[in-house]
């Protein structure tokens, strides 16, 4: 962890903002990339007064809704006979798949906005988008705004940090897998429930 921090603090050294904009980019796209790492580390950078908070959060906007558009039109140019062919244990007929598809054209966009701002699942989210044809301008709209969003969070979380920044992202590190885990697990009960719940009486 110590090793990838100093990594993260070299690259914003070298390169500055591009560096903000190709590591959510590729994160994005579905790479594993140091995106926390790299905004708080702007944020402290940004306390110093060596980069710029609006310029910072554009960085990272601008790179998340990229790769997310890349992401997106991967999915939605060939997904779907990949899912049905190679992934029938997920989806077992092309009904359910269907169930999917209607459920991500008609409230995906929730999906999407709160998906660009959890650990995790904002590198996958655009996939499951693009696949089940969530239109293309209500994605880039919540793309958009999450895309936002994140950044402007850490930065300013790494802001008000400060000097504090490597015990803070120690800490963000020791706990981020329990919560991303229990939050799958309560979207796993929240929908094994809806299933069993039985229509009402006519």
């Amino acid at each position: 962890m110590l090793t990838l921090m100093h990594t993260v603090s070299v690259w914003l050294a070298q390169f500055g903002y591009p560096a903000v904009t190709v590591v959510l980019l590729a994160e994005s796209f579905g790479i594993p990339s140091p995106s926390e790492i790299i905004l708080l580390f702007a944020g402290y950078l940004v306390w110093q007064g060596h980069l710029s908070f609006p310029l910072v959060v554009l960085a990272g906007a601008i790179g998340s809704t990229v790769g997310a558009i890349g992401a997106y039109q991967l999915a939605f140019r060939g997904g779907r006979s990949l899912m049905l062919t190679r992934f029938r244990f997920i989806f077992k007929s092309p009904e359910q798949l269907q169930r999917w598809e209607q459920y991500f054209q008609t409230r995906g966009d929730r999906v999407v906005l709160i998906g660009r701002i959890i650990s995790g699942v904002r590198a996958v989210i655009s996939y499951p988008a693009g696949l089940f044809g969530m239109p293309f301008g209500r994605f880039i709209t919540y793309t958009a705004i999450g895309a936002v969003l994140w950044p402007l969070i850490a930065v300013t979380a790494g802001y008000l940090l400060g000097p504090e920044i490597k015990p803070g992202l120690l800490a963000i590190h020791r706990y981020e897998a329990p919560v991303v885990i229990a939050i799958v697990l309560l979207a796993a009960v929240w929908w094994f429930l809806r299933r069993r719940r039985k229509p009402p009486l006519a």
